[in-house]
């Protein structure tokens, strides 16, 4: 197959453009936009310009190049800025360009899909999205959301999109593909509206269905929410198809991606309007922001283990956007509170994307140091990280081909709950979440499955909604109803959800504590202080693991040990897949530091461990004792 984009079919491109290995991209927010951008974001903070600046030079983009052996970059073009702003950004994208294509780096120009900077030309602009009382919505300091029908708004995009396109650049990026206003989950409870009241919004949504946007949202009880919600994902997706398409016809040879942001671990498609199956068809790679950087949180802290990482979001988009690329950009705590990552974290990181079928995006920007000032990746002391990337960026490179033409060989699967997930959130995220991570943290490796097809080499299948009514499973295929195990029992309605009045009062003390944040230092600071952003905005629940009694439940269902089986000490992600007559066994360490691992086979084979860290080596018999430092490859017959 060829690398052009005549290759394309729908959204999947051109192997082996994004496949693993060939794929080594960096989200480098830099330049004057970023500068500016960041001291508004986070009210006069410090940012060192000469490092934000040099990122766009010849030094900056050398660093990247061949020290972390990057071939992809996301550079900003559009923040959002008014145009007699925005211009010096505009150029700085245009003079930086040429400097990366030359250095070997594609670059996907940035557009800020739906917010703006409310200042200068933009400040009387009535394009902002509206919540119930006719109020514009905040994103971060000094910006709105956009109201995505305003046609001036419409054509703005355009504008933008026209822009990167006569750059010169490889591919467009859509950042931030949220709509409007977004509730949030909170106490057992949706709080807040969704999406636009605008006149114009609410004229549209009643056309279609004959029905008001309503001002309080109940996806599991209402169906007036259910439609309005399934409505508002349909926009976005329209709209971001609309601007692919004129991308494309500008230059049929563009590529296309997004920020399917957190598009598993929180409930985006009723957040956001995010629709990740659906948006799949459009985008040439799909690249999910998380808060899923690898870390292993147990034993020695207060509260349950944790267990954070992104097998649970690539196993479980996987199963979702078809044969569309995947990568995914893990955050620690977050833009504006994560120092530069350890090398080892970028590898572990690495590591587990490659091990479940997906490229890394390595975060390069939005980092500060101990003082609180912003840096990048590509400042000098950070030699060291970069290095350690480009480790495993040339490893991967040199050994692209283990990563193609592969199948799924894991024996338990995962049956998603489609829709039903994001309409009833509160009772089935923590059970399939839940049942992930136990697996997980018990080594046993699962894949997540969608349909009756999926099921090939399944012997043991566990749900958490009920199974689809024309399902006709093999009587060989175990069946487990985790809903129905001891412990496992959905939670009741909370409180709040109990009690309408008082949840439509909580979310009023919540919208006006989040509009203070965004407008108010004193606000921002006693908030961050708290630890309330980065619990209640930045931080999954679902990777925190149920009380150990609970998983000794499941794990005693789930039954017979598979082979191969591994001993460790600390979790260790374990990922099996077929590749011809080869069998593949990947394993990422999640631990600080390495550990003695011994893999255990149903017979005796015979292989060859393939690592990063260390010289490869063959081995045969029934049992394998290894030091596994953060990634190894086992490759047997």
């Amino acid at each position: 197959m060829g690398e052009g984009p005549a290759d394309r079919v729908g959204g999947s491109p051109p192997a082996p453009l994004f496949a693993i290995g060939h794929h080594r991209p960096v989200y480098l927010w830099a330049g004057p936009g970023t500068i500016r951008m960041n001291r508004l974001k986070f009210m006069d903070a410090p940012v060192d310009e000469s490092v934000h600046l040099e990122a766009h030079t010849l030094t900056g983009v050398t660093r990247l190049a061949r020290a972390a052996s990057c071939n992809w970059a996301y550079l900003t073009y559009n923040w959002g800025f008014p145009p007699e702003v925005e211009r010096e950004d505009w150029e700085a994208f245009r003079q930086a360009l040429p400097v990366y294509q030359a250095a070997g780096i594609r670059v996907f120009g940035y557009v800020q899909l739906s917010n703006y900077v409310v200042a200068g030309t933009y400040a009387a602009k009535d394009w902002y999205a509206q919540d119930p009382r006719g109020r514009p919505f905040y994103y971060y300091t000094g910006r709105y959301m956009s109201c995505w029908r305003h046609p001036d708004w419409r054509d703005h995009l355009r504008q933008m999109v026209w822009g990167i396109v006569q750059a010169g650049a490889d591919g467009v990026f859509f950042d931030n593909p949220w709509h409007g206003t977004q509730p949030q989950y909170s106490a057992g409870a949706w709080m807040g509206s969704a999406g636009c009241y605008c006149p114009s919004c609410r004229e549209a949504f009643r056309e279609a269905t004959g029905l008001e946007i309503p001002r309080q949202l109940d996806p599991e009880g209402d169906e007036r929410s259910r439609q309005y919600l399934r409505w508002r994902a349909d926009e976005v997706t329209t709209t971001l198809a609309e601007l692919a398409a004129y991308a494309r016809e500008l230059n049929p040879e563009i590529l296309i991606s997004a920020n399917d942001f957190d598009a598993v671990m929180r409930p985006s498609y009723v957040t956001y309007g995010i629709d990740l199956e659906a948006l799949a068809k459009v985008q040439d790679v799909i690249m999910i922001e998380d808060y899923g950087l690898p870390a292993w949180r147990g034993g020695q802290q207060a509260g349950p283990e944790r267990l954070v990482n992104n097998a649970l979001t690539l196993r479980t988009a996987r199963a979702l956007i078809g044969e569309t690329p995947l990568s995914v950009d893990p955050y620690d705590k977050g833009i504006g509170f994560d120092r530069v990552y350890s090398g080892r974290r970028f590898q572990q990181a690495i590591a587990e994307a490659a091990a479940c079928g997906a490229t890394l995006v390595v975060k390069g920007t939005e980092f500060v140091e101990a003082d609180g000032t912003f840096t990048l990746l590509t400042a000098e002391q950070y030699g060291e990280e970069r290095e350690a990337i480009g480790v495993y960026h040339r490893w991967l490179s040199e050994r692209a081909g283990l990563y193609t033409d592969r199948e799924p060989a894991a024996e338990v699967a995962l049956l998603h709950p489609g829709a039903a997930l994001w309409e009833r959130w509160g009772a089935l995220a923590p059970l399939y979440f839940g049942a992930g991570q136990t697996l997980l943290r018990a080594g046993i490796p699962w894949r997540t499955v969608r349909s009756a097809a999926d099921l090939v080499g399944v012997t043991t299948l566990l749900h958490v909604a009920p199974l689809p009514e024309e399902w006709q499973l093999p009587e060989e295929i175990a069946l487990i109803d985790v809903s129905a195990l001891p412990g496992w029992a959905p939670a009741p309605p909370s409180f709040l959800a109990r009690h309408p009045r008082l949840r439509a009062l909580a979310a009023g003390f919540l919208g006006a504590a989040y509009r203070a944040y965004f407008r108010y230092r004193w606000a921002r600071a006693l908030i961050d202080r708290s630890g309330l952003t980065e619990r209640h905005f930045m931080r999954s629940p679902g990777f925190d693991l149920p009380p150990e009694a609970q998983r000794a439940t499941l794990l005693e269902v789930v039954g017979a040990v598979r082979f191969p089986r591994v001993e460790m000490e600390t979790p260790v992600l374990v990922e099996p897949w077929r590749q011809g007559e080869q069998r593949q066994f990947h394993l990422v360490n999640y631990a600080e530091s390495p550990q003695t691992v011994r893999v255990i086979f149903a017979e005796s084979v015979r292989g060859e461990v393939l690592s990063p860290d260390a010289a490869p080596f063959t081995f045969s018999g029934t049992e394998l004792a290894l030091s596994l430092d953060v990634y190894a490859l086992l490759i047997y017959r």
